[in-house]
């Protein structure tokens, strides 16, 4: 009886040790956790400041630890500035048609100068003539006079036809264009574009590139991108393209291979970035946290001190953003892992702020 409850006592023991292993087996998580919260609710402590209306965190190296706060140096990149996906291939038929009639309507207002200075004469000399005693009846020199007016008049329709047409080239082409009919300057390029030798690709650059067009870009066509041309500055389009936000610029492609009216794509000739008045930097998108609509990362300046930065996010890449080196500078320790945190913290201590108020 004595083994018995000997036996009986020992298993008892043996239950409860299985059952506080086991407690402390799954209870392990929980207990992580509210030492985990305890240690990060540090931060809740009042460690928003503000040097100049500048606001920052400071946040001491054990609550970073625990937090786990990490930090990498903000790396350079090089940026390749995206135009418009796609340029089209101008027909220049009507062009041609104008700048034939433009030609037409300059040899007759070459052939009406003519007629007018010799009418001009003719009545200055019978007018002479029927002063002088009436050599020429008044009759002959009504004639002459009318004849004279007649040619003048139709010399000035003439100009006026002229100049609608130059209007409507300068609308359509711009100026630059127009010179090449009206003055002959760059001749050898439009003999290019009427022996069907060249092509006009209208290109319409992004909101947000440079103001000045560059001298030369890359086309290819869409269904077949690797085969490459080049295509040379020519002048600014007076039209927009209504399906694309941007200004649109001509160019001229020394190739017949294009195909009127087809769209192609359209890339920038880069430089090297060495050589570019401007360096960017690329942002990871783990440090990127968004608040009101606006991205924002934190750079940590001091040992203890973290500030948070607004950045664009106009041009984005395969990991992140790239954007212009200004308040953000290469090597600056940016925040990749724990800027939400740092973001909820920060807002959470205004708030708090507020309310004392």
């Amino acid at each position: 009886m004595k083994n018995k409850l000997n036996a009986l006592l020992i298993v008892q023991v043996l239950l409860i040790l299985i059952l506080l292993w086991l407690l402390t087996y799954f209870g392990r998580d929980e207990f992580n956790n509210a030492k985990l919260a305890k240690d990060t609710s540090s931060i809740s402590q009042p460690l928003l400041k503000s040097v100049n209306g500048v606001n920052f965190i400071t946040l001491s190296s054990e609550i970073q630890s625990n937090s786990g706060i990490k930090t990498v140096p903000v790396q350079s990149s090089i940026y390749k500035k995206n135009l418009t996906n796609y340029a089209s291939v101008l027909n220049i038929d009507l062009l041609i048609e104008q700048k034939n009639r433009f030609n037409e309507i300059k040899n007759q207002i070459g052939v009406l100068a003519n007629e007018f200075d010799r009418d001009k004469k003719n009545y200055e000399r019978f007018k002479l003539l029927n002063d002088d005693n009436k050599t020429v009846s008044d009759k002959a020199l009504q004639e002459v006079k009318v004849s004279f007016e007649n040619t003048k008049i139709k010399l000035l329709a003439t100009q006026e036809l002229v100049s609608g047409i130059k209007q409507n080239i300068r609308a359509q082409w711009g100026e630059t264009i127009l010179s090449m009919i009206d003055q002959g300057i760059k001749k050898e390029l439009f003999e290019f574009l009427l022996q069907d030798k060249a092509r006009i690709v209208k290109v319409t650059l992004s909101e947000n590139s440079d103001n000045q067009p560059p001298k030369n870009i890359s086309l290819a066509l869409i269904d077949n991108p690797n085969e490459k041309f080049l295509a040379n500055y020519l002048a600014e389009s007076p039209t927009l393209d209504k399906s694309v936000k941007g200004k649109t610029f001509f160019y001229i492609v020394y190739s017949n291979k294009l195909r009127i009216d087809s769209k192609v794509i359209a890339t920038l000739i880069h430089d090297n970035l060495s050589f570019e008045s401007e360096r960017y930097l690329a942002i990871p998108k783990e440090a990127v946290v968004w608040n009101s609509g606006q991205a924002w990362v934190y750079i940590k300046t001091g040992e203890n001190k973290f500030l948070r930065k607004v950045i664009e996010t106009d041009n984005e890449s395969s990991n992140g953003w790239i954007v212009k080196e200004e308040h953000i500078k290469e090597n600056d320790l940016i925040v990749i892992n724990g800027a939400q945190l740092l973001l909820s913290e920060e807002f959470k201590y205004q708030i708090k702020n507020e309310n004392d108020d």
